[in-house]
């Protein structure tokens, strides 16, 4: 099963590849399983798609690239779940 990751897909708009800036400070337990190559969930309050991790040695963080063609869309699953009664 793929790890899945929050994040803010608004890094993006700072990534020349569009690549999603992961944030292991707060989620530490998470820099021990990842590795470049490694194909993830990440997800936020609204959406979910799959992404291949890499490793930026200039700046040494993790960044993902979007697979888009594998976006799900989350926020119709959660007005769902949560209908008022």
């Amino acid at each position: 099963m793929a790890i899945r990751i929050y994040v803010d897909f608004n890094t993006m708009t700072t990534d020349p590849k569009e690549r999603v800036y992961i944030n292991t400070h707060m989620q530490p337990d998470l820099t021990e399983r990842l590795r470049s190559g490694l194909v993830v969930i990440l997800f936020d309050e609204e959406m979910e798609v799959k992404a291949v991790l890499e490793f930026d040695e200039k700046d040494h963080t993790w960044l993902g690239q979007p697979d888009w063609s594998t976006r799900r869309d989350l926020s119709s699953l959660n007005s769902k779940t949560h209908r008022p009664v």
